[in-house]
Order: structure tokens, then C-alpha cells, then sequence
């Protein structure tokens, strides 16, 4: 039987599997900030709210760096 380690490990060095992955994780931090928006009160963006979208951006700019062949 394959060890759990082992194959979450194969599974994630695939270069398919971690680009999704780091896109759900911009497009949830993305989509968090706006909830977190539209659910509030204020009608200016929060620093939590602020946040979340400077963390996609993150994500998304490495996900740029990343993949880039020189």
C-alpha cells in the first residue's frame, strides 16, 4: 500500500495540481473580500477586506513568476 505522505506529495509537485490549487486560493481570497464587502456595513473597504485582495494579488503574481520560462 502506497504511504499517504508519498503520494500527497507526488500529488501535489504536479505542476497542474499546484496551479489550481493557487488559483482557488486567490479566486477564495478574491471572493472572501467581496462577501466580507457586500455583508458590511461601512461603505469603504476594511482593512481586513483590503487584505484578503492585497493576498490574491500575491498569489496571482507569483502564480505569474512561477510559471514563467526564461
Amino acid at each position: 500500500m502506497d504511504d499517504p505522505k508519498e503520494s500527497m506529495y507526488v500529488w501535489l509537485t504536479d505542476e497542474r495540481n499546484r496551479t489550481l490549487l493557487l488559483f482557488a486560493l486567490a479566486a477564495g481570497l478574491g471572493i472572501t473580500s467581496l462577501v466580507f464587502f457586500f455583508a458590511g456595513r461601512s461603505d469603504s473597504p476594511t482593512r481586513a477586506e483590503f487584505s484578503l485582495i492585497v493576498a490574491a494579488m500575491v498569489v496571482v503574481f507569483y502564480m505569474t513568476l512561477r510559471t514563467n520560462v526564461y
